[in-house]
């Protein structure tokens, strides 16, 4: 048997225009994304303000 680890999410506010999953989102939007996609958005400016985390199972 194995254990499914749950996904740990971060929704993040978008500082400009970004699409994800397929979906065009535009400045102010807020998506949920792993820790390694928080990273990518936050070195390409991204995002922006606070995010929260969210557990999904």
């Amino acid at each position: 048997m194995s254990e499914e680890k749950a996904v740990q999410l971060v929704e993040v506010k978008l500082a400009g225009e970004h699409t994800h999953k397929g979906v065009a989102y535009k400045a102010g939007d807020k998506i949920k994304v792993t820790p390694r996609q928080k990273a990518f958005l936050e070195e390409t400016k991204k995002v922006d303000g606070a995010t929260h985390t969210v557990k999904e199972a």
